[in-house]
């Protein structure tokens, strides 16, 4: 079994790349914001704002990561084939990304709630909105994973 896996489309593949790495800066700035505010509130003393400081750290490793991860692959690009190991790393990385950032919303929305209980419902409102953004880049992860595996799948018979 060859360690190549054949790439239908090597163009797209390379300016996958660049695009990703635009996306992340796009994230970065954007969740930059909930992550700063949300550990100076947390400083104050404000306990709402734990899901933006926790929620946006999250986010912001894990996109980290998934580009990484596909910046690796995109770099044993050659010819038409990329490495099988370096694919099969990134699948994994999607894999585990999409678990944690899941596992995450699922845990402030439960902070949420038990905040709601003691009688503060801001929290549940900041542990919604930073969710929405972890559920989005787990469907994204959980987009490329199956992706990955697409392409891994013919050679792996």
């Amino acid at each position: 079994m060859s360690d190549r896996v054949h790439v239908a489309d090597p163009a797209l593949m390379r300016r996958a790349g660049r695009r990703m790495a635009f996306a992340l800066v796009m994230v970065l700035i954007l969740t930059t914001f909930f992550t700063v505010g949300g550990i100076s509130l947390l400083v104050a003393g404000e306990l709402p704002a734990l899901p933006f400081a926790v929620g946006g750290a999250v986010l912001e490793i894990a996109a980290i990561v998934l580009v990484v991860a596909t910046l690796r692959v995109r770099r044993t690009l050659d010819s038409e084939t990329v490495a099988r190991s370096s694919l099969l790393t990134a699948r994994r990385t999607a894999g585990w990304v999409r678990r944690i950032t899941l596992v995450t919303a699922l845990v402030l929305i439960a902070y949420g709630i038990v905040r709601v209980v003691v009688g503060d419902p801001w929290s549940l409102l900041t542990a919604g909105i930073i969710s929405v953004a972890l559920l989005l880049l787990a469907r994204g992860a959980k987009a490329m994973r199956l992706a990955q595996g697409r392409v891994l799948e013919p050679s792996c018979g």
